[in-house]
C-alpha cells in the first residue's frame, strides 16, 4: 500500500489492514479524537416562580392581617365555634384570586380539609370561580 501521513502527529506511515486508515497507532488516533463533548448544565425548573415568590411575601403579610381581625377569629362555617387559623381561598388561588382578600374566609383546619374533599360542602360555601358569586 502507499504511504500515507499520519492525521494527528503528521509523520508517514504504511497503513496496514486498508486505505482507510488515518493515523500511524493507536495512541496517536487516540490523542487525534475531538475531546469529549461536555453535557450542558441542567436546566431545574423552579418549583416557585419568581413572580410567585413575590406574591408569597406578600400574602403572609396579608395572612398576618387578615387573620388578626375579629370578624376573621372564629371559623366562617355555620355552627363551628374554632379559632380559624388558615385562610379559605373561596374563589380559587389563581391569578388576581391569591392575593384578592374580598375573596377570603378565615377557616379552622379541619374544615378548609373538609372543603377540600367534600364537594357538598365545597359548593355550599365557596364561590364560583367564574364570576364570583355563590355557586348554583
Amino acid at each position: 500500500m502507499k504511504p500515507k501521513k499520519c492525521r494527528n502527529c503528521r509523520k508517514e506511515f504504511t497503513p496496514t489492514h486498508s486505505s482507510l486508515e488515518a493515523f500511524c497507532s493507536f495512541p496517536c488516533a487516540k490523542e487525534g479524537r475531538k475531546p469529549d463533548l461536555k453535557l450542558k448544565a441542567v436546566y431545574k425548573i423552579p418549583k416557585v416562580s419568581k413572580k410567585r415568590q413575590v406574591e408569597q411575601l406578600q400574602y403572609q403579610v396579608l395572612r398576618t392581617e387578615f387573620l388578626g381581625k375579629p370578624e376573621n377569629k372564629i371559623c366562617f362555617i355555620e355552627g363551628c365555634n374554632r379559632e380559624s387559623n388558615t385562610i379559605e381561598h373561596r374563589a380559587g388561588r389563581w391569578g388576581k384570586n391569591y392575593l384578592d382578600t374580598t375573596t377570603w374566609a378565615g377557616c379552622c383546619s379541619e374544615h378548609n380539609i373538609e372543603l377540600e374533599n367534600n364537594p357538598e360542602l365545597a359548593k355550599k360555601y365557596q364561590l364560583s370561580k367564574i364570576h364570583g358569586g355563590k355557586k348554583e
